[in-house]
């Protein structure tokens, strides 16, 4: 199939150096056109959405790229540190360290000659979402689109997956699943679970090794615990579009409801039938405790179409074409 874009390899310089990849719509280099900045989820994840070392090809960002770029979309994706061309430590970074790469990823964009600079759109993806938010509130960015996550914080999301972990444990099926019924005990692992948290935030560290060897990025999830998304989205006055798939058990779905109630201006959520956390089909079952299984024939799954849809027609009829 021929691709209506072109494609180039960009370097933003600075003390972590950024590598990405932009699409510029084929039909004209001499034309401005809208754009968007894709942040990634959380993780050493590159430019296209995969993971490193040939682990979980999702492809996801480069999928998005190429569809909003034939819509007639500037787009930046760049590799997250730890990930890609990168040279960057991610074990290191904080929230914050990442929210200062994607601004300037948006400035890269805002000082390019063929970008609308009162068109450029932010869309964060899992952890994406957060960092996406909390760059709103620095700079005058056109829209937001919030992909598997969005409104709530870390601590929330965090805390969602360790519940649905213990409901799949308790409700396992023959011996084994009536032993863990007498071994898991929800509060006793939640305070675990907190209590690790204070060792780490006391420890005033950016990397903690818990348990006397498996690095912890301190420094990230403290920050993370820190910011609620809830007072940015507040301040939002620009379009702002989400969307869950419901075999996302990354995500809490009913979270998206407030999300009318905090934005400003236009917004709107979606909840697709039978889609993933990286927009993919998902016949089998929501399970938290399967994630790997289903993330290892992950690229043989299509890519949800009505979730494209949706996605697309939110982007075109709020950004139409270039001029």
């Amino acid at each position: 199939m021929m691709k209506h874009f072109i494609e180039e390899e960009i370097h933003i310089e600075g003390e972590h150096p950024i590598y990405g990849t932009l699409t510029i719509p084929a039909s004209g280099t001499d034309r401005l056109w809208p754009a968007v900045l894709i942040i990634a989820g959380s993780g050493p994840i590159d430019r296209n959405g995969n993971g490193p070392k040939g682990k979980f090809q999702f492809n996801l960002y480069r999928e998005l790229a190429e569809r909003m770029t034939e819509l007639g979309f500037v787009v930046l994706r760049y590799d997250k540190r730890g990930s890609g061309k990168s040279p960057s430590e991610l074990v290191s970074a904080g929230m914050w360290d990442l929210v200062d790469d994607a601004e300037r990823g948006y400035l890269f964009l805002k000082n390019h000659p063929n970008v609308d600079t009162d068109q450029i759109i932010v869309l964060g993806h899992s952890e994406g979402t957060i960092l996406g938010t909390a760059l709103s509130a620095r700079q005058d960015i056109q829209g937001l689109m919030l992909i598997s996550g969005g409104v709530a914080n870390l601590d929330e999301y965090l805390r969602h997956q360790r519940k649905l972990a213990y409901a799949e444990l308790k409700n396992g099926r023959g011996f084994k699943g009536a032993l863990l019924k007498l071994l898991v005990n929800e509060e006793r692992e939640e305070k675990k679970a907190n209590k690790l948290m204070e060792k780490m935030f006391k420890s005033g560290k950016d990397v903690y090794r818990a348990y006397f060897f498996i690095k912890q990025p301190a420094k990230w999830f403290k920050e993370h615990y820190a910011y609620d998304p809830r007072p940015d989205l507040q301040k939002a006055d620009f379009p702002v579009f989400a969307i869950h798939g419901d075999k996302d058990p990354h995500v809490d779905t009913e979270i998206l409801k407030e999300l009318p109630e905090l934005v400003k201006g236009n917004s709107e959520f979606h909840i697709i039938h039978n889609m993933d956390h990286g927009l993919r089909v998902q016949q089998e079952e929501k399970e938290i405790l399967k994630l790997k299984k289903l993330y290892k024939n992950v690229s043989s799954r299509p890519f949800h179409q009505e979730g494209f849809e949706v996605l697309s027609n939110w982007l075109v009829s709020h950004y139409k074409g270039g001029s």
